[in-house]
């Protein structure tokens, strides 16, 4: 019998989106922004052994989810809307995705992002840089002079 994966966090929910179209949904323990793989798991308590590795440059990004309870299994740092940049990032098959980054840079492996969700579910995402097509920036809207 395999050794269960427990730890003290508990592991975000994820849907993985892959390059060719796949999209897998599970449990991350060990994601990194610095690390060219993690490993995916069916549920939060699965066996080691269950997990799937994935290398992230064969996806397209990672979307951290809110689990059922609300709870996304980790705590974001909501920032003031100030600090982050209003973007559209374009993939190569013509998927995009439009939200908000405090970082960006397209030397490192990937970035994060919060996109515009209306569901709610999607907590963050992080977008795997060398499969970008290209990344606009977008003005925010100003607001109308009271009168």
């Amino acid at each position: 019998m395999g050794s269960p994966i427990t730890q003290s966090a508990k592991a975000p929910q994820v849907v993985i989106a892959y390059l060719d179209g796949r999209r897998v949904r599970g449990y991350v323990f060990d994601f990194s922004p610095m690390r060219a793989t993690c490993k995916v798991f069916p549920s939060p308590a699965a066996q080691a052994q269950e997990g799937e590795l994935v290398e992230l440059r064969n996806l397209k990004a990672i979307f951290f989810l809110q689990d059922a309870s609300g709870d996304g299994g980790e705590q974001l740092v909501r920032t003031s809307v100030n600090a982050r940049r209003q973007l559209e990032v374009f993939f190569r098959d013509g998927e995009h995705l439009q939200g908000t980054t405090e970082s960006y840079s397209k030397e490192r492996l990937g970035f994060f992002m919060v996109p515009e969700d209306p569901t709610g579910k999607i907590l963050r995402v992080f977008v795997i840089n060398v499969n970008v097509k290209e990344v606009k920036w977008v003005q925010a809207a100003r607001p109308a002079p009271s009168t």
